[in-house]
């Protein structure tokens, strides 16, 4: 890994990680999420506009190849322009992401398990070298797992820990608010994320600034 040099130490690891991937596997851009399908989950890099909204709605949606990933331990890929099966939800709004065909997500496994995802977008019909691919995946979930994740930030340094929190903070208000369990409060806002498209994130800051509720009640 090299190439994570020439990014420079002013830009965070898990940024220059992408970058590299890109450099040495191929394509437009790249996201990080650890624990990909957990209520722990967080998208540590997105090297692009196209990156943060793929990961973003697969994050609202519950499906697309980064989930499938994680869940299955093995490589997904999807080309958005033809396919639909699969995860149709997923590849008909992943259409109107300009400059997206090609998506393809790598498990970080480490080791015995599998910590995350690194999801990469192209613009190209051709696939990477998969043993290639999975092999720098791996390398790289090495090099995270070696750095501790950063403290949650504060309010004057907002980032994608900071967010996780203000999502599971939402998700608490949502099932006081309407006595439903974490799993439901979560469908729910990601329902309502999907419906006013939207962020989940935009989501979660609307119900814990009480912009938005869920409940007429008091």
């Amino acid at each position: 890994m090299r190439k994570i040099a020439e990014y420079g130490p002013e830009q965070p690891l898990e940024t220059r990680l992408c970058r590299a991937f890109l450099a040495i596997v191929g394509g437009d851009g790249a996201a990080i999420t650890l624990s990909y399908t957990e209520p722990s989950r967080v998208t540590l890099c997105t090297t692009d506009e196209a990156a943060a909204r793929l990961e973003d709605l697969q994050d609202v949606l519950g499906e697309g190849p980064g989930p499938t990933a994680y869940e299955a331990e093995s490589a997904m890929t999807t080309d958005v322009r033809v396919d639909g099966g699969r995860w149709p939800l997923f590849t008909e709004a992943a259409r109107e992401v300009p400059g997206v065909r090609t998506v393809y997500a790598v498990p970080m496994r480490p080791g015995q398990r599998t910590i995350g995802v690194l999801t990469v977008h192209q613009n190209a019909g051709d696939l990477p070298d998969g043993d290639r691919a999975q092999f720098l995946a791996d390398a790289i979930g090495a090099a995270l797992m070696e750095e501790p994740p950063p403290p949650v930030e504060s309010d004057l340094d907002p980032g994608p820990w900071s967010t996780r929190s203000k999502i599971h903070q939402a998700t608490g208000m949502v099932l006081m608010q309407l006595r439903i369990s974490p799993a439901d409060a979560m469908a729910l806002m990601r329902a309502h994320a999907f419906s006013h498209s939207t962020t989940l994130a935009e989501v979660a800051e609307q119900i814990t600034s009480r912009r938005l509720r869920f409940s007429d009640d008091a």
